[in-house]
């Protein structure tokens, strides 16, 4: 407590050394090495008068190896430690708080400089409001505090070494530790440009590698993240230093790397991104100007001036999890203290810190299981070579190879194709290859062949543009002579023409052009800077909602384009000296597809890492998973540059939707490919009667029939909330995605593609492998010897061609067949909306008959109360049917118009590309390739032109439909005068009855009141000596009596009060009641009360069956109803069709079953053409 103490004087001095350079001269002697008014003299000064404040605190903290001999040390280390690794009681902690100062600066002053409100911390004393500490501990009692102090300040101390002090001695706390312990730094000023400097040299060494996994959360008070222009200038280096309260001035190496957008500076900020997406940021900056003055040039006086120290647009971190607290009042120097004026922000932080480190210690839990992905995501490299056998048809050869991504890393693309051109087959031994860790496949389709397991020291390197290469060592007699004996000529390395790397998944983490770089010999920052490819990432305003993507694009690249403004850290090769550079890149959407269940699964994933928080530590059962893009999605969620997954069709046409479940769970090609729940038996032969019987009488039954099935299926749906039988439980069918093709084509030598695989099942056959994109290129290119491309470009058209036209051209399976489904879904519901026409027409008729003038059968109140039940029910059945038909149609035209701006879109970028394609520099390399672009284009407005007629379908349809809901409309308000009119004509009966009722109550009505009154033994007709009372005594007891009952009821009736006070006295002895039941029950028998129970049982789950019909009701399967219809229905030749004469007439047909009188049934035709009204 007494170091605390000390540490809040040393505050109060450095507030007054503050203060008096405003005021008066500072009265003290300054020591002769500094200058007059020097300010590290000042801090010498103040020292020295502490000295013995500081030796009795250090004295009583000596048993103590958990507090430092002195806050200003020359060596690094830890200041303060509050808690213990495995101790007792409130010493026990499990997380560490790391506070990080400014260089320089006191470790206690820095965050208790600016005082905190009288009893903000409870019974604590005032020296004690140390909110690191026990403002942390208080909310967080498992969390260890440490005060950081930095090295003292000399020339050539820089950020990289003030970070390995701050790794050498954070690691030497935590040496002992072998569980994960989570970590979370507290950064100050320019500490925390040596936390992020620190955490970047973590990444890069497996020696202080934990520290960087087991970081969870950083806080940064007002750090310079893009650097500061005061704190960089010389001149106002001490003024700096007295605002700080610094020992010394901040060295010039540390000031230099401190300029504005200082290009190590902003390097290490894009670093330090690309592992900020596993921490939780909190950042603060200042409000409140600083008091500045220094001296310019040399003259003497002093210029005061007020300005921020860190703007605000260096202050942020610019992370997307990042939290910006921009409530803190305060300036730079006492922002890491919040003071009084700050204690909601505070508390709100402290509190956000508290639910993360809550966090961190249920993740430590968790037994990390390593992922690994770069030794098991595999890059395919691609060579063409002219093939030196005349006899083939066309002059390229593929030889292709699969490596690990680490291995492809680690020896680059030359050596992965001379290791593929060195395999030979052994003359006699039945083609079998040698073994190698690596499959590969030639052109020939000969099979898998594995890598050989030799290593070799040196690559051959390519040059620039199309020149031959040389090789590094030449074929031995016996190679080539092996290489005859498989039936085919080796080729020749040195003419290859070009080469593909495709990599089956698009996440920029991934960067291959490193190794590009050094095989090329080029610089690719302009590919990744921020106008070619930084600017163009598209993150949801939701977070991870939706998945990330990248603007479509086409641009090729020159030697005279401009560089971008910001350049990429990903390659430092110089450029070369040879031919200028030509870069070709695509980014272009395509549509593909994917199941259902894949979907849920990935979704189901995506849910639970967004609840993990992080990726670290991984679960067992998440690395176990045999989906290798759910182990992608979990790694690199998130990160920045963010994966980009793959999109259903709704996520690329509304992505600005928090989320789109609902969609994707109603897509179209879903439900019309879903897996059928049950096959309907077939229909029942029905006899001549029910053969020819009208429409409706054969509609009502089948509807009747299939809506049973339905239900009666429904009941046995699976119930569960475990994922895989939730899983088995759904209905597997097929959704529409949209997926991304990134290309790069370097000068003419090499492309990169970069497209997700959807991962497929071996039970669905070779079909459904002609929609995978890499398989339709490869065995194009190497099996049907159709594509031919003479280097890079062309195969680029190549690729843009087969990723439009892979879905919807170049799959064969019924289920793929996109346009056709659609144009049967179309059909369907247009035959169906003719259907309801006729039987809409069949209804009139039988109204027709109902309004007849002849008697009725039936006009009893029970009759009709029981057909207008059923015309009610009918109505709703129909109106559900109706309004479900114009809801798909409206999905239908929603997707259709999504297909429409897909194409749209493909079509720009397509065309940008022809033009490139088709410009003097280029019009003599792609000859093939502008052939590929123009059939795209003509592919696409044929998509174009078979959408926009779909569309016109279905908005006739959709027109036609509200039409029918119009007229049933109308049907039914003429149903409701029919209706009305029987109501009518029942309740004038009814008033017949009620009127002879009412003459015979005026008729004997009085004489009732003679009788009863005459009645009466009264001393008026009992005589005078009868003991009766009189009729004036009678009244003057019943008359008032009368009015008061007359008048309570009323008041009693039209009162809220009276009706208030009746209520409150009801639920009193309701109470009443219920407490006297439940004093009873405790005397009741326990069978009684069993059966009671078990009776309230019955009743809940009949309420509960009630509530599942009832969800069920709203679950309707609009097209499993369609689909039932039709294969439950048999078609019947139409009653109109039919030459039936019925006996007793002479000319017209009519129904035989007696439904139709008259010329119902006859032909409108027929009666025009007879004259018949």
């Amino acid at each position: 407590m007494d170091s605390l103490d000390n540490s809040h004087r040393l505050a109060d001095v450095c507030d007054n050394s503050l203060e008096r350079p405003r005021s008066e001269p500072v009265p003290s002697t300054p020591a002769p090495d500094e200058k007059p008014g020097s300010v590290s003299g000042l801090v010498e000064a103040k020292d020295h008068q502490l000295s013995a404040a500081t030796a009795v605190a250090d004295s009583n903290d000596g048993a103590s190896n958990r507090t430092s001999i002195s806050h200003w040390a020359a060596e690094p280390g830890f200041a303060h430690i509050d808690g213990e690794i495995g101790g007792s009681g409130y010493n026990e902690t499990r997380v560490d708080i790391i506070t990080v100062p400014c260089p320089g600066a006191d470790p206690l002053v820095t965050w208790t400089r600016d005082p905190l409100p009288d009893g903000y911390f409870g019974n604590f004393p005032k020296a004690a409001h140390l909110w690191v500490k026990q403002g942390i501990r208080r909310f967080a009692d498992t969390a260890r505090v440490l005060l950081y102090r930095h090295r003292e300040l000399v020339e050539g101390v820089s950020l990289d070494s003030l970070a390995q002090d701050l790794l050498e001695n954070v690691l030497l706390t935590r040496d002992s530790q072998q569980t994960s312990r989570p970590i979370f730094f507290i950064a100050h000023s320019v500490g925390g440009l040596v936390v992020k400097r620190a955490l970047l040299m973590a990444r890069l060494d497996h020696k202080f590698r934990t520290i960087l996994y087991n970081c969870h959360g950083i806080s940064f008070f007002a750090t310079p993240h893009r650097g500061s222009s005061y704190m960089s200038m010389p001149h106002l280096s001490e003024s700096i230093q007295s605002l700080l309260c610094l020992r010394r001035p901040l060295p010039r190496s540390i000031a230099r790397d401190l300029r504005v957008n200082n290009k190590d500076l902003l390097k290490m900020h894009e670093g330090f991104a690309d592992i900020a997406s596993e921490m939780r940021i909190w950042t603060f900056y200042e409000t409140i100007d600083s008091q500045l003055s220094g001296s310019g040039m040399g003259i003497a006086n002093e210029v005061s001036f007020t300005a921020p120290l860190v703007s605000i647009k260096s202050a942020l971190v610019g992370a997307r999890q990042e939290i910006i607290y921009s409530s803190l009042e305060s300036d730079h120097a006492h922002c890491a203290s919040f003071g009084i004026s700050n204690p909601r922000t505070l508390r709100n932080y402290l509190l956000n810190l508290a639910e993360a480190i809550a966090k961190a210690e249920t993740l430590c839990r968790t037994t990390h299981t390593p992922l690994k992905l770069k030794d098991v995501v595999k890059v395919e490299v691609v060579g063409f070579y002219e093939d030196p056998d005349a006899a083939t048809e066309s002059d390229v050869r593929l030889y292709t190879t699969k490596y690990h991504l680490s291995d492809f890393l680690s020896i680059g693309p030359e050596r992965c194709l001379e290791e593929r051109l060195r395999r030979v087959r052994r003359p006699g031994s039945g083609g079998h290859p040698f073994s190698s860790d690596h499959a590969d496949t030639d052109r020939l389709g000969r099979g898998v062949v594995k890598n050989v397991q030799e290593k070799r020291s040196t690559a051959s390197r390519l040059g620039l543009g199309i020149a031959p290469r040389s090789r590094s060592e030449k074929l031995s007699k016996s190679s080539i002579l092996q290489e005859l004996s498989a039936g085919f000529s080796r080729p020749d390395p040195n003419r290859r023409k070009f080469m593909w790397i495709h990599l089956p998944f698009t996440n920029p983490l991934w960067d291959i052009f490193d190794k590009l770089s050094e095989t090329h010999k080029q610089d690719f920052s302009r590919l990744f800077g921020n106008e070619h490819w930084v600017s163009r990432h598209v993150q949801g305003r939701h977070s991870q909602s939706q998945p990330c993507f990248i603007k479509p694009a086409v641009n090729f690249i020159t030697d005279d384009s401009a560089t971008s403004p910001r350049a990429s850290h990903s390659s430092s090769t110089p450029p070369s000296t040879g031919p200028s550079p030509k870069y070709l890149y695509v980014y272009l959407p395509y549509l593909h597809f994917d199941t259902y269940r894949h979907m849920i699964k990935r979704r189901r994933l995506i849910e639970k890492r967004l609840a993990h928080g992080r990726t670290r530590p991984v679960p067992e059962e998440i690395a176990n998973l045999d989906s290798l893009e759910l182990r992608v999605i979990w790694e690199f969620l998130g990160h920045d540059p963010p994966l980009n997954g793959r999109r259903t069709l709704d996520q690329f046409g509304y992505p600005s939707l928090k989320d789109t479940h609902a969609r994707d769970d109603d897509q179209m090609l879903y439900k019309l490919t879903k897996q059928e729940k049950f096959r309907p038996p077939p229909p029942a032969p029905l006899d001549d009667a029910q053969s020819i019987g009208s429409l409706e009488d054969r509609y009502s039954i089948r509807t009747k029939q299939l809506h049973e099935m339905i239900e009666r299926d429904k009941g046995h749906a699976m119930d569960s909330d475990s994922d895989s039988e939730a899983l088995l439980g759904l209905r597997d069918g097929n959704l529409l995605m949209v997926d991304q093709l990134w290309l790069w084509a370097i000068d003419t030598t090499t492309l990169t593609t970069f497209f997700p695989k959807r991962e497929s099942r071996p039970s669905e056959g070779a079909l459904f492998q002609q929609a995978d994109l890499r398989n339709s290129i490869y065995h194009e290119l190497n099996g049907d010897l159709t594509g031919r491309c003479e280097n890079s470009l062309d195969l680029a058209a190549f690729v843009v061609l087969h990723a439009v036209t892979v879905l919807l051209d170049r799959s064969s399976h019924p289920d793929l067949e996109v346009f056709r489904i659609f144009e049967e879904a179309i059909g369907m519901l247009t035959e169906r909306m003719t259907s309801n026409l006729k039987k809409f027409r069949m209804q009139s008729f039988k109204e027709a008959d109902l309004d007849s003038d002849e008697e009725p059968e039936d006009n009893t109140a029970a009759s009709i109360k029981k057909r207008h039940k059923r015309e009610i029910e009918r109505a709703e059945r129909e109106n559900r049917e109706n309004t479900s038909a114009l809801l798909e149609l409206r999905d239908m035209e929603d997707e259709l118009k999504t297909f429409h701006r897909l194409f749209d879109t493909q079509v720009t970028m397509i065309e940008k590309m022809l033009d490139m394609y088709t410009g003097d520099s280029l019009k003599d390399l792609t000859h093939y390739g502008q052939g590929y672009l123009r059939e795209a284009l003509t592919r696409l407005a044929e998509y174009k032109a078979q959408t926009t007629e779909m569309l016109e379908r279905v908005t006739a349809t959709r027109g036609d439909y509200e039409k029918l809901l119009e007229m049933a409309q109308r049907q039914a308000q003429v149903d409701d005068v029919r209706w009305s009119r029987l109501q009518t004509e029942l309740a004038s009966s009814q008033n017949l009855s009620v009127m002879i009722f009412t003459i015979f109550t005026v008729i004997f009505l009085p004489l009732s009141f003679f009788t009863s009154l005459f009645g009466m033994n009264t001393l008026e007709w009992g005589g005078a000596d009868a003991q009766y009372p009189s009729l004036g005594y009678i009244g003057e007891i019943s008359l008032p009596v009368s009015v008061f009952m007359i008048l309570a009821t009323l008041v009693a009736a039209f009162s809220s009060h009276v009706q208030v006070a009746f209520k409150s006295l009801f639920r009193r002895l309701y109470k009443a009641w219920v407490f006297a039941t439940y004093m009873l029950k405790a005397l009741e028998p326990e069978a009684s009360r069993r059966a009671q129970e078990i009776r309230r049982a019955e009743r809940e789950r009949e309420e509960r069956e009630e509530k599942q019909w009832r969800r069920k009701e709203r679950s309707y399967d609009f097209w499993a109803t369609v689909r039932a219809q039709r294969t439950l229905g048999s078609y019947e030749i139409p009653d109109l069709n039919r030459n039936l004469v019925r006996s007793g007439t002479t000319g017209f047909s009519s129904s035989a079953n007696g439904v139709g009188r008259g010329w119902v049934k006859l032909n409108p035709w027929v009666r025009s053409t007879t004259g018949i009204g």
